[in-house]
């Protein structure tokens, strides 16, 4: 208990609400992925990257009256900002059809989805 109680204290803004968006997406049975990326070092030392840099922190699979749309969802603390890599991510992604949202709080997550 003690351990839990340790790390709910240390949740970030941004981590608080990417927790909050997985849960939304649950409750409205929206096919969602956390995505993470990043560098960790295996037990020989050497560094395994995983992920893309600069990818968005969900990937959402909502369903339309059309079709499946692939949608990328990248989680800000109010006022945080997109770095240069997650800008070219997002760059990338819309080329390819994707939807593509910076939310900051739970209002932005809904109203992205509300044609779902």
């Amino acid at each position: 208990m003690r351990g839990t109680q340790a790390a709910m204290k240390q949740q970030t803004p941004e981590g608080a609400l990417l927790r909050l968006a997985l849960d939304w997406l649950a409750a409205k049975r929206i096919f969602s992925l956390r995505m993470n990326a990043g560098v960790l070092r295996n037990p020989a030392g050497r560094p395994v990257q995983f992920g893309v840099p600069g990818q968005a922190d969900i990937l959402a699979f909502p369903r339309d009256a059309m079709a499946i749309v692939p949608t990328w969802i990248e989680c800000k603390a109010p006022g945080g900002k997109q770095t240069e890599l997650q800008k070219s991510f997002q760059a990338k992604v819309e080329a390819e059809g994707h939807r593509y949202f910076v939310v900051r709080e739970l209002s932005e997550l809904e109203a992205a989805f509300s044609d779902c």
